[in-house]
């Protein structure tokens, strides 16, 4: 039996992200807050996508 990976963390404005394996090459990512919550399951693809793109907006420089 493998070890499904999970990870979960609290944003400073307590939103909690939770993000597990799903399927036999997916990803299942839960957001939740005190009065909602949603949730969506990506293809290996899609994810790397979402990936790249928080890479890129992390990455870009600030110029003053």
């Amino acid at each position: 039996m493998a070890t499904e990976i999970e990870t979960t963390f609290y944003t400073e404005e307590d939103v909690r992200l939770h993000i597990c394996e799903w399927d036999e090459d997916g990803v299942w990512i839960r957001i939740s807050e005190r009065h909602s919550s949603m949730s969506a399951s990506l293809t290996r693809a899609e994810a790397e996508k979402m990936i790249a793109g928080l890479q890129a907006v992390l990455n870009k420089k600030v110029t003053i």
